[in-house]
């Protein structure tokens, strides 16, 4: 499932996840991994720890499942892997075996009686910030296996969901859970959904389509704000919007959001808020005014003359290279919306906020 960040796809996840759970035969996991571990040193493993703690828990809390004393200590040194995977272990090294350099007699005299050890901290996958661990991932496939076997005994299917996976700026980073951890839980017949960002449609990390690697990609974009198209005054009539909004003041709020959803609903939001606090009887013109201008002024913030420069040029010229990573930036963090895989615009909300250098006269 891919679109940028607000789009929605968190809220489909969960109406996916509340379907499934309403079937009655599946076991179904939703987690949010942006709120598991820090992005920016996601590694390989991230999204397998967490899967394993989860169903590590599920397993062992199941009250139907009797097992006998040598399973239950079975189950438990499963538990203890999953764990270290996750959250990392203390490791006890014999320095001694490490010099394998030739040693003369009294060396080796001194080495039977003398051991050196150390002490090491190995991070684990759910434990930020720490660097990426170059360990196989086929090390915490025996006890998910176990646990796996275990729950399908209770003719439950098991899915997993994988939200946040969105906000990633930098692509490698999702393919490198993609080509293993998404790979490892295929082979073990785990169903996955999960959320991707934006930047994986254009071939950024990847040297073949999206499409190769997903039995099914589901692209959310955003909505157009055309007069015709009644989907985002739908959303804000759905919410009462109608009783504080004229159509004036909605079609205003649907156009500044820029098809965006969680924009459009902080505007209609924040306007209804700004007319409580002004005494206003209803939302006005200058209550949207405002916020737009306040939403608008969030995506300017931290900008830079370049990428003003290819804002303005993208709203003159409607050119935009996607392909380059700058403009990538700008697609995740919303400057620029993607309404179809050749229309690109800047947001309508950060357009009426960006300076305008006025052009010298002769």
């Amino acid at each position: 499932m891919v679109g940028g960040v607000g789009s929605g796809k968190t809220t489909e996840l969960l109406l996916a996840e509340q379907w499934l759970r309403k079937q009655g035969n599946g076991l179904t996991f939703f987690y949010d991994i942006s709120q598991e571990t820090d992005l920016s040193s996601l590694n390989s493993g991230a999204l397998l720890a967490r899967f394993g703690i989860g169903l590590d828990w599920i397993v062992l809390n199941l009250g139907s499942l009797s097992r006998a004393d040598s399973q239950a200590e079975k189950l438990g040194e499963f538990s203890r892997e999953i764990m270290e995977f996750a959250f990392g272990k203390r490791v006890r090294r014999d320095l001694t075996s490490i010099d394998d350099r030739p040693k003369s007699i009294y060396e080796l005299a001194r080495d039977e009686v003398e051991s050196h050890f150390l002490t090491e901290n190995v991070p684990g996958k759910l434990n930020p910030p720490l660097p990426p661990l170059n360990r196989d991932i086929q090390e915490v496939r025996a006890p998910l296996e176990e646990f796996l076997a275990i729950a399908r005994k209770a003719h439950r299917d098991v899915v997993v969901v994988f939200d946040g996976l969105d906000r990633l700026l930098d692509a490698t980073k999702f393919w490198s859970v993609v080509h293993q951890d998404l790979r490892l839980l295929r082979e073990m017949k785990v169903s996955v959904l999960a959320t991707a960002p934006l930047s994986v449609l254009f071939g950024a990390g990847v040297g073949q389509s999206i499409s190769d690697h997903f039995d099914r990609v589901h692209h959310l974009s955003v909505i157009a704000s055309d007069p015709e198209n009644a989907s985002l005054r739908s959303v804000l009539d759905k919410r009462r919007g109608s009783e504080l909004l004229t159509m004036q003041e909605a079609d205003a709020i649907c156009h500044f959001s820029g098809g965006v959803l969680r924009d459009l609903i902080s505007l209609a939001r924040d306007a209804a808020e700004e007319a409580y606090v002004s005494d206003h009887d209803s939302i006005t013109a200058a209550d949207v005014e405002k916020v737009v201008h306040q939403l608008g002024t969030g995506y300017l913030r931290g900008l830079g003359p370049e990428a003003t420069k290819t804002l303005l040029k993208l709203q003159s010229s409607k050119s935009f290279k996607v392909d380059v990573p700058a403009n990538v930036e700008l697609l995740l963090t919303r400057r620029v919306l993607e309404y179809s895989s050749t229309d690109f615009r800047v947001h309508p909300a950060l357009l009426s906020v960006i300076p305008r250098t006025e052009q010298k006269r002769v």
